[in-house]
């Protein structure tokens, strides 16, 4: 007797989607069941995570037999419990490269058979699935059908691998922003991210780069902060061949990648959209688990939405021997009064590209405002939202409406 795989996710996956196990048993009865355990990578030092019981189901083979003797589990929804985000602006004299714990996490499953014997189920054979990796993304789809986490894989010798983000390689931010990059790294090899400045006529000001600490190097995941305001409040001695206090000043630009050229290579504009309206600066989950940033360059409106209770009360009152009310006397209080504090923000002309990426943040999860060098929770309102394109659209801009997260009250009446 024992446990057949016959299907398993890739080692590094996206907890949003597809993570589906294939088994069957070598002995199958028409009453066998599988007891399947998620457990994590230290187990059994901690505890399961989850115990789940599946049955085979009928199904056809790549020869095109019926086959009853399979069965499938799929641990997504369970894993996608276990993961959040991972985003902060760094404090000054950091090290720009940190680690993403919450954004993955690693898990094995354990597979064993159970069928009927004196009228109750007992264990048989097992097998455990060796560790598995996943991280908090999700595509659409049809686009799931292609994904290939070697295409993100950083430590991988192969050249053109890319960020967790799908917005395009030329990206804006003012002097005071940040900007983060967030990478899939499978191995264990050092990790460093590079920064090229320019001035305004492509003229090279300095170049260096910045090497992971001994704590982030052997990450699976982990985020680099690369705007601006992060790489000026860096510890400069964390740099090679980089002076972060003057490498960017007279910058109009600068390159940022990750081990070498050949790697995909993020190029940031600096201070190069006029306006005479404050930026609204959005950083947002996008579908590959990283965070993106968008500055709203043009007019922005600030409002605030008011929800409240309130009651009727007797206005008379006894005043020695009169049953009387006077001016100040309240027949309507108030109370449960909340303020929602909204912001309507919108876009520049955009490119194409542009274009389409604003849908990844209209459909985002989770989105925050940069206002002064913190993260404020906001959500976008809204339930659609219309591609335009150069073609139908000509000049393609757009406008949301934001809802800070935290709602403010009033006290009672």
């Amino acid at each position: 007797m024992g446990i057949l795989i016959h299907n398993t996710p890739s080692f590094y996956s996206l907890a949003g989607n597809d993570n589906a196990y294939v088994f069957r048993s070598t002995n199958f009865t028409p009453t066998q069941r599988f007891k399947v355990s998620v457990v994590p990578v230290d187990f059994p030092i901690s505890p399961e995570i989850a115990v789940v019981r599946v049955s085979p189901r009928q199904g056809i083979d790549v020869n095109g037999v019926v086959t009853t003797d399979r069965a499938y589990y799929d641990p997504s929804r369970i894993l996608q419990s276990l993961i959040g985000t991972d985003i902060a602006i760094p404090s000054v004299n950091h090290v720009g490269v940190f680690a993403c714990p919450n954004t993955h996490t690693e898990y094995s499953l354990i597979v064993q058979e159970e069928d009927v014997v004196n009228g109750a189920y007992v264990g048989g054979a097992s097998f455990t699935v060796s560790e598995r990796s996943v991280w908090n993304g999700i595509l659409d789809e049809i686009d799931w059908l292609d994904f290939d986490y070697t295409d993100y894989d950083m430590t991988t010798p192969a050249s053109g691998k890319k960020f967790l983000s799908d917005a395009p390689s030329t990206r804006y931010v003012d002097t005071g922003q940040s900007a983060f990059l967030h990478y899939l790294s499978s191995g264990n090899t050092i990790k460093r991210f590079y920064v090229r400045s320019y001035g305004s006529n492509g003229v090279e000001i300095d170049s260096g780069y910045m090497a992971a600490g001994p704590a982030v190097a052997d990450d699976k995941y982990a985020r680099i902060a690369c705007g601006p305001y992060d790489i000026i409040n860096s510890d400069p001695s964390s740099w090679t061949d980089f002076a972060p206090t003057t490498g960017l000043v007279g910058a109009a630009y600068y390159d940022v990648w990750m081990g070498n050229p050949t790697q995909e290579v993020i190029r940031f504009h600096i201070d190069q959209k006029c306006t005479r309206y404050t930026p609204i600066r959005l950083h947002w989950l996008n579908r590959l688990g990283g965070f993106d940033a968008f500055n709203f360059s043009l007019k922005s409106t600030e409002s605030t939405k008011v929800t409240r209770d309130s009651y009727v009360s007797q206005p008379h009152t006894f005043s020695g021997t009169s049953w009387d009310y006077t001016k100040a006397s309240r027949g309507r209080t108030e109370y449960n009064i909340e303020m929602q504090e909204m912001l309507t923000i919108n876009t520049d002309y955009l490119t194409g590209d542009e274009s389409t990426w604003m849908e990844d943040l209209f459909t985002s999860p989770v989105i925050f405002q940069e206002l002064n060098n913190e993260l404020i929770a906001v959500n976008i309102d809204g339930r659609s939202i219309k591609k335009q394109t150069s073609l139908n659209d000509k000049l393609m801009q757009y406008t949301f409406d934001l809802e800070y997260s935290l709602r403010n009250k009033r006290q009672r009446g």
